[in-house]
């Protein structure tokens, strides 16, 4: 195989006669082009076929030599075969092939090769013309909205980009909110008739001189230059104005959407980080609450940064068992007598470099990913096994275990939880399972149904956190439950606070009026734990007074004392 960094083109060869036209067409094509010299076997190529596969010279012999180790393995075939089919090539008969190419990026995409033989004068193939194009790129419309899609967004803003040194302006990303709920509740086809509406709609309150995008899924998106923050809210005022209703023949829907937007220069200067901020300026703003436009901050961004990679290193560890992850139990006891009647199961997380990551740093992660669901199936399955152990201390001994809304709705939880008690026979009225996140609730009939079931086979209910954000008197109405956890909040100043005082005693006596038990948090120092065992009959006291969360091995030291 000859690969001549300096191939030199004969002056009757067919690759020099054409030149000129080659050079002209590769600049406005970004397909990769080549052209062969049926008898040298030599190939002229695109630049950015040199630039993108490291090619030795735009002049080469043996190009499918070269390209093979860029195609994907079991593709190879593919290539061979077009390669193949040139030696018996009709003029004017297109060749062609599928296949997956090694990106600029390190990844594969699907490209077609299409090649033609063009003839010469006494009709035999002479010179061979080839394309080959990605195929994400050869569609750059969006099929629903028929607006240009995000490889054509893309494009259009490099060039945008680089119309003028001064250039400056802004990306925004529109994205609609639980647009997926609505189409799988009112079916794909309304999902789709509702984006045709809105892209029509969005498109008319949009200044002409403004080209609007749409982008994957449910996500739109469109440039402005010279533009300040002030008016994207503007902008984005009318686009939330637009789109509040999405009707059908029965049903109006209301719908909301969050924007991101993103400042070039001065957020950055390429098309890759500016679309990636604004995208990220997006997510801030449905983190925030929805339905607002948010743009781009830095101490976010790192800080969003640093919430990917812990879980991505959560993923890896759950991969593993959940090898990273821990439990510790904080000791409950009885509140009348001081005595250990049971443990809080609470996770732990080790960081790549050993240390203890804060609970509430990375559990939020666990359920906005929904990596909560296999992290779950690990807490209980480990808390039974200790429950198990522990109960050749003490029988009865409670271990008490967090429940997210994302577990309940888990379809195999119950059987899950079942399997794990009748492995371990264990009984399970020492468990408890304690509803967290109590505030995203919005069927309560659906919830007391999940929790009834585990009630049935024995398992205690509780309400966490009570007084903390929504759990309040009226969830306390509409949860049926058997325990409720009182929030540190209100017994952290109780001795100093008469209204605080009077608050506690009158939950606790109203609880203890329909028959639930009262679990005390954050119970810190004598004072307060004698004022809730002898003033409000509190039930059970769990806080640093009595114990701070400990390992298993730790724990189980109480048992011998």
């Amino acid at each position: 195989m000859n690969t001549n960094l300096f191939l030199e083109l004969g002056d009757d060869s067919p690759l020099n006669r054409i030149k000129t036209y080659f050079d002209a067409l590769q600049n406005s094509a970004d397909e990769y082009l080549f052209a062969m010299d049926v008898s040298t076997g030599q190939v002229m190529l695109s630049k950015n076929f040199v630039r993108d596969f490291n090619f030795p010279d735009a002049i080469v012999e043996d190009f499918a030599t070269l390209l093979t180790p860029f195609v994907w393995h079991d593709d190879r075939e593919i290539l061979e075969d077009a390669i193949a089919q040139l030696d018996s090539a009709t003029p004017g008969v297109e060749i062609f092939g599928e296949f997956r190419l090694l990106n600029r990026n390190g990844e594969y995409g699907w490209v077609t090769l299409r090649m033609t033989a063009g003839a010469d004068e006494f009709g035999q193939p002479e010179l061979v013309a080839g394309v080959i194009a990605r195929m994400d790129l050869k569609l750059k419309a969006d099929y629903v909205t028929g607006l240009l899609n995000r490889n054509a967004f893309y494009s259009d803003l490099r060039k945008e980009l680089n119309s003028s040194p001064n250039a400056r302006g802004a990306v925004i990303f529109v994205g609609l909110d639980n647009f997926q709920l609505i189409s799988e509740t009112y079916g794909y086809e309304f999902g789709d008739n509702a984006l045709k509406q809105l892209a029509q709609d969005i498109t008319n309150i949009l200044p002409p001189d403004i080209r609007l995008y749409k982008l994957d899924n449910d996500m739109f998106a469109f440039y402005v230059s010279d533009v300040y923050p002030e008016e994207i809210e503007i902008i984005f005022s009318s686009i939330q104005l637009c789109m509040r209703e999405i009707r059908n023949i029965e049903d109006t829907i209301f719908c909301t959407a969050s924007g991101g937007a993103a400042f070039y220069p001065d957020d950055a200067d390429d098309v890759i980080n500016l679309t990636r901020y604004a995208e990220v300026a997006l997510e801030f703003a449905r983190q925030k609450g929805k339905d607002q436009v948010a743009f781009f901050d830095t101490e976010y961004y790192d800080r969003w940064r640093y919430d990917i990679g812990m879980q991505n290193l959560m993923q890896n560890s759950i991969a593993r068992g959940c090898e990273d992850f821990f439990l510790c139990y904080q000791p409950q006891v009885d509140a009348k007598t001081g005595k250990l009647v049971g443990a809080e199961a609470l996770l732990r997380w080790y960081d790549r470099d050993g240390s203890v990551v804060a609970p509430m740093q990375f559990i939020p992660l666990l359920e906005r990913s929904r990596m909560i669901i296999p992290v779950g199936h690990w807490i209980i399955e480990n808390a039974v096994k200790t429950a198990k152990r522990w109960h050749e201390f003490m029988p009865n001994f409670e271990i008490s275990v967090n429940i997210s809304l994302y577990q309940l709705e888990e379809q195999m939880f119950y059987d899950f939880v079942k399997d794990c008690i009748d492995r371990y026979q264990i009984d399970p009225r020492t468990l408890v399972f304690e509803l967290t996140e109590s505030n995203k609730v919005y069927d309560w009939d659906y919830v007391n149904k999940q929790f009834n079931a585990f009630h049935e086979l024995g398992i205690k209910i509780a309400m966490d956190d009570f007084g903390m954000g929504y759990a309040n008197l009226a969830f306390l109405k509409n949860f049926k439950c058997n325990q409720v956890k009182i929030d540190r909040f209100f017994v952290e100043d109780i001795v100093n606070s008469e209204y605080d005082r009077q608050i506690i005693k009158h939950v606790i006596m109203m609880c203890h009026a329909v028959g639930m038990e009262v679990v005390i948090e954050g119970v810190e120092d004598e004072a307060t734990y004698i004022f809730l065992r002898d003033v409000c009959n509190a039930d059970v006291i769990q806080g640093f007074y009595f114990g701070y969360p400990e390992t298993e091995d730790v724990f189980v030291k109480r048992f011998e004392q």
